[in-house]
């Protein structure tokens, strides 16, 4: 992911030069490129941004950002263990 400029170039890298594991940069890319994801992790801001998300510190900041970037009427989804979960909308 890091190698990437753009979530679009990750999906058509991808695409034309599979490796295993790579299917996760592609899901994460395909989520980029319809929606801003905010990461609070313990991962570094710079690493964090390289792979364009925004980092933060805590839940309540994330929340805060995206409240005041998207609106009071905006859906926010909270994933705890992003990394190990499957959203399903229905």
């Amino acid at each position: 992911m890091t190698a990437s400029p753009s979530p679009e170039y990750m999906i058509e890298r991808i695409g034309r030069d599979f490796c295993l594991g790579g299917h996760k940069a592609a899901a994460i890319a395909m989520v980029l490129a319809r929606a801003d994801i905010y990461l609070v992790s313990d991962m570094d801001e710079e690493t964090v941004k390289g792979i364009f998300m925004k980092p933060f510190a805590t839940v309540q900041a994330a929340y805060d950002a995206a409240k005041k970037e998207m609106g009071k009427d905006a859906q926010v989804l909270v994933m705890p263990y992003g990394g190990s979960t499957l959203p399903i909308l229905t």
